[in-house]
């Protein structure tokens, strides 16, 4: 055989192997195509196809043994396996020039700075493969700053950097009995808000659903990853870790619950560092005795288990709940609930055990009658205590042409039996409150050991900070909480306050509450309310160590609502031998009023006053929010908004005001922002006083 020339034999087999290499090579390029069929298949049968429609420019893209054809239309680019669509774009520039100033114990600290923003976002979605397999939307807002800082010792910096802002989603398998969506997102949010001034917060996310559809027992799995990197009045960096599973099951007769959420939260505010870790559970259920529709009895059940580890405490919870309703009548049914719960926190331990019966009766419609009994059994580490409690309420109800008489009146009569040694500790975890801007707050219990004091949110996620967040003061043996203005928590915000207190075991007595009530409204615009309550106690044995309860209290207001006019008066007198003493009046007017066809002008104002009779204390407080929008053209606006709150008492002397002016012009697509903000916090007591003001020009394009 001579090298380099071929037989015809040999041809032939040459000539073979190639054909058999490209069959094979496109029969394993066919294998995903054909498993993949059935979902194009049924896509086609359904109308969902890529065809190029008439008028569109097409493109032929030459790939290995096939032909696909992509089709540019008006809202976007679609190929035979994908959709863009035609983005979105928008801008913006922003100059901003910041001085801020602080005085503590007599010496200020100045820094200023000059910063330039510019900004180009784009928004578009779509779908891969096909609509039934991936659909995704996306955003992208690549940010550049230069900043120039000065600062009071005489040091000068520049800073260039560069922030990819960004948002991007996808849900995959969507008409599937199994769906995945993810997520992530790295946002810039600056805030305005009254009594807590301006901050700004950069928001990082990640994160991801698993949803089982099926109908039996539909499941969602989730895990979330969120970084928060807070400034303002008060820098903060907190870090939380979310991880959460919740399912259903429902059947003719009842519905049943699952949620169950663990998760990793650390904060740091001011050189301050929290965490906790909480591993919340609950399942529930809800039994019908009876057909769907026939709602005469139904058992309400639940279930919760909680652990909570923070910085200070460690705490875990059990709770087991029973509810039953029984309608047995129209208008007679009844209330049976049981609860038992068991509380371990570090090394205290309490059971709590609790049963309940209400009978309730509604007589023509306007008297309704609760009568009925409830038995406590509380055993914590050194006591015990046993309550038996028996009540009976009234509600009478009369509408007439101009208005609505309501009357109540309630009795409750509660005997407890104490044993154990007198140096008890009890520990309270999350008991409940709402902080709100005016309002007093106590904790509900005495003797409160003040460095065991723990708030959180009301899901126990964010542990708040004393002196940043919130504010305690011990009056009259009790404790009362604030929040502060410039802090975390909102107002008003429900939280939750862990703490221990000292437990006085060693008397058995008898309490006796009364309760009455009358509410007037006329006209739908006036409105009188009074209520009293009278507790007094008597010692069966034993002796406790403070004061007997002979409590009254005293509880009025007069509100004349007229919709753009809102006015209220308060007043308040609690005459106490064992709690905190004081009488407190409030005035409130809320303005709503709309000056000219382009002119609206809102005013809140309160003023109010506190006198604590045990220690002759007077505690003043008085402020207001504004808020006026004035329509200038058809294209442009001035809002001004604007707070101030002073409280002055022998340990309080605080002023807080700030004020934001704005004015805004539109013209299409684009608009301009000038603002002004200025924010102020004098502590007077502690010699502390913080200015800030912010001017900033903005430059918008919409996103179009």
């Amino acid at each position: 055989m001579i090298v380099g020339k071929s037989t015809p034999r040999n041809l032939y087999g040459k000539w073979l192997c190639l054909c058999g290499i490209l069959c094979i090579s496109r029969v394993v390029w066919l294998v995903p195509v054909f498993l993949l069929s059935v979902t194009v298949v049924k896509a086609e049968e359904a109308g969902v196809t890529a065809d190029v429609q008439e008028g569109s420019t097409e493109t032929v893209v030459t790939v290995p043994y096939r032909r696909v054809k992509t089709a540019e239309k008006e809202e976007g680019l679609e190929g035979e396996y994908y959709f863009i669509q035609r983005p979105a774009m928008g801008m913006q520039l922003t100059y901003e020039n910041k001085n801020e100033s602080r005085t503590s114990d007599g010496k200020k600290v100045e820094d200023s700075y000059n910063r330039f923003k510019e900004s180009i976002q784009l928004k578009t979605r779509g779908w891969v493969y096909h609509p039934a397999l991936l659909k995704y939307s996306l955003m992208i807002e690549p940010e550049w700053l230069q900043t120039r800082e000065n600062r009071s010792s005489g040091e000068e910096a520049r800073v260039e950097s560069f922030a990819p802002d960004y948002a991007i989603s996808a849900t995959i398998l969507e008409p599937k009995p199994y769906t995945i969506k993810v997520g992530a997102s790295r946002l810039e949010k600056p805030v305005w808000a009254a009594f807590a001034g301006n901050t700004e917060s950069i928001v990082e996310s990640y994160g991801a659903k698993l949803l089982l559809k099926y109908k039996m027992l539909p499941t969602t799995f989730g895990y979330e990853h969120l970084t928060t990197d807070q400034t303002g009045f008060y820098t903060s960096l907190s870090t939380r870790e979310n991880i959460t599973l919740s399912s259903q099951h429902q059947s003719l007769r009842s519905y049943s619950n699952l949620l169950s959420t663990y998760s990793e939260d650390e904060r740091t505010s001011e050189g301050i560092t929290t965490s906790i870790k909480s591993f919340n559970n609950t399942l529930s259920n809800s039994y019908r005795f009876f057909t769907l529709k026939d709602n005469r009895a139904t058992l309400n059940s639940s279930l919760a288990y909680r652990t909570q580890d923070t910085t200070y405490l460690n705490s875990e919870y059990i709770r087991l709940r029973e509810h039953l309703n029984w309608l047995h009548r129209k208008n007679l049914q009844s209330n049976y609930t049981f609860i038992h719960s068991r509380q371990d926190s570090d090394d205290v331990r309490s059971d709590q055990t609790s049963l309940e019966g209400r009978l309730t009766h509604l007589l023509y419609e306007n008297l309704t009658t609760d009568i009925g009994g409830k038995t406590q059994f509380y055993n914590y580490e050194g006591g015990k205590e046993n309550a038996y409690i028996g009540f009976l309420d009234f509600a009478y109800t009369r509408p007439f042409p101009k208005g609505t008489l309501n009357l109540n009146a309630g009795w409750e009569y509660q005997y407890t039996d104490r044993s154990g040694s007198g140096d008890a500790i009890a520990q309270v975890t999350n008991e409940v409150h709402l902080l709100s801007t005016g309002v007093e707050t106590y904790l509900d219990n005495y003797g409160v050991d003040r460095e065991s004091i723990i708030v959180t949110n009301s899901s126990g996620t964010t542990v708040y900070i004393e002196n940043i967040d919130y504010a305690i003061e011990e009056i009259d043996n009790y404790i009362r909480i604030e929040r502060l203005p410039f802090g975390s928590i909102a107002d008003p915000q429900a939280v939750a306050v862990s703490y221990r207190y000292s437990v006085d075991s060693n008397y058995d007595d008898g309490l006796m509450t009364q309760s009455y009530g009358v509410n007037f409204d006329i006209f739908q615009n006036l409105r009188f309310s009074y209520s009293y309550v009278k507790i007094s106690q008597n010692v069966f044995s034993g002796q406790r160590s403070e004061p007997l309860v002979d409590d009254t209290i005293h509880r009025a207001q007069v509100r004349y609502d007229l919709g753009w006019s809102d006015t209220s008066l308060t007043y308040e007198d609690n005459d106490r031998q064992s709690e905190r003493t004081y009488t407190q009046w409030k005035v409130q007017e809320v303005l709503r009023y709309r000056l000219q066809r382009r002119l609206y002008f809102t005013l809140k104002g309160f003023c109010g006053k506190t006198h604590y009779t045990t220690r002759e204390d007077t505690r003043e407080f008085y402020g207001g929010v504004t808020t006026v929008d004035w329509g200038l053209s058809r294209r442009s606006m001035l809002r001004v908004e604007g707070y101030y709150d002073n409280t002055r008492s022998d340990v309080e002397d605080t002023e807080n005001n700030g004020l934001k002016a704005t004015v805004e012009y539109r013209f299409r697509i684009w608009k301009a922002l000038l603002s002004y903000e200025m924010t102020r916090q004098d502590n007077k007591i502690n010699d502390y006083l913080r200015d800030e003001q912010l001017i900033r020009l903005e430059l918008i394009r919409k996103i179009w």
